[in-house]
């Protein structure tokens, strides 16, 4: 009964929300890859931080209304696959143990999110951490309950809200990760997001994984109304990683382009790269400046 009233609320917000905000002109994905240390424990990237938020300020400069979601990276994972938080603790006999690493895992997102937040903060932005958990339910994984209305409320009165991937309750398995990449799924069904860039540790989408002498970078990837892409891509993703890495976030992206009927083109390209800049900034990037986008077939 509770959840059919959240459910129905839900609904009555995105009627206002379509008609009370015209646009949110960027939504910026960075990468825990990007912005952490991936293979060192709980270390920041200080050198990709500071290039993302001198870039975040310059979109703000220039009035536009944006949100931002970051990755864990090295922040969160550790702890979240050593206690099997995915996993949740109601089929697990050492449940306690669970919650236990549902809350280290969490005070490690934290502080990453509390960086990122400081950052911007401290080049004069209004940047304001949420974090999905105690708002954002989930069954099985997929989202039932977000807390999209809060990300709504902060940007309408003027902040940059931060979100990140995060440990949520689930209520069939007790609790998973939410990954930064659904988050932002939710709030492109939810919200009218005019684009959405990932911004990560490579220039963009590769034929095969970067580190290979022969990986092609793929300046343009062509989804069909199912999701199907032309184009063959090998991927492979870090032990460590409990959300899927690449293969989630190639994913991510198409899901973005398909539910939206081709609406938000997604592009994906390096912190710092002149694609991310122009992008960002609205410019015209040329194929030269690197990245991927991610669109939907005129097929369809």
């Amino acid at each position: 009964g509770c959840l059919k009233v959240l459910l129905a609320c839900d609904y009555i917000f995105l009627i206002a929300v379509m008609s009370a905000i015209s646009t949110v002109d960027l939504l910026i994905k960075l990468g825990g890859s990007a912005i952490t240390e991936k293979t060192q424990l709980e270390t920041f990237n200080e050198t990709a931080i500071s290039i993302a938020v001198k870039m975040v300020k310059m979109c703000a400069d220039k009035g536009l209304k944006l949100i931002l979601v970051h990755g864990a990276g090295s922040f969160g994972h550790q702890q979240a696959k050593k206690y099997n938080v995915n996993g949740g603790w109601v089929k697990n006999n050492s449940g306690s143990q669970v919650k236990l690493g549902f809350s280290l895992t969490r005070v490690s997102c934290l502080k990453l999110n509390a960086k990122v937040v400081e950052q911007l903060t401290n080049e004069g932005l209004p940047a304001v951490g949420i974090s999905p958990c105690g708002k954002w339910t989930t069954k099985n994984d997929e989202v039932i309950q977000s807390g999209v209305a809060a990300v709504y409320d902060l940007l309408k009165a003027g902040f940059i809200p931060v979100l990140h991937g995060d440990c949520v309750l689930d209520t069939i398995k007790g609790s998973t990760i939410l990954s930064g990449d659904t988050v932002i799924k939710t709030l492109c069904k939810d919200l009218p997001v005019k684009k959405v860039v990932f911004l990560t540790d490579v220039a963009g989408i590769f034929d095969k994984p970067p580190h290979r002498p022969d990986a092609k970078l793929l300046s343009n990837i062509i989804v069909d109304k199912n999701g199907k892409i032309a184009q063959k891509i090998a991927t492979d993703a870090l032990s460590c990683d409990v959300t899927g890495g690449i293969e989630l976030k190639l994913s991510s992206a198409i899901n973005i382009v398909v539910q939206n009927k081709g609406t938000i083109p997604v592009f994906v390209c390096k912190v710092g790269s002149e694609a991310a800049e122009k992008i960002c900034l609205e410019k015209q990037p040329s194929l030269h400046d690197g990245g991927t986008v991610i669109t939907l077939s005129q097929d369809n």
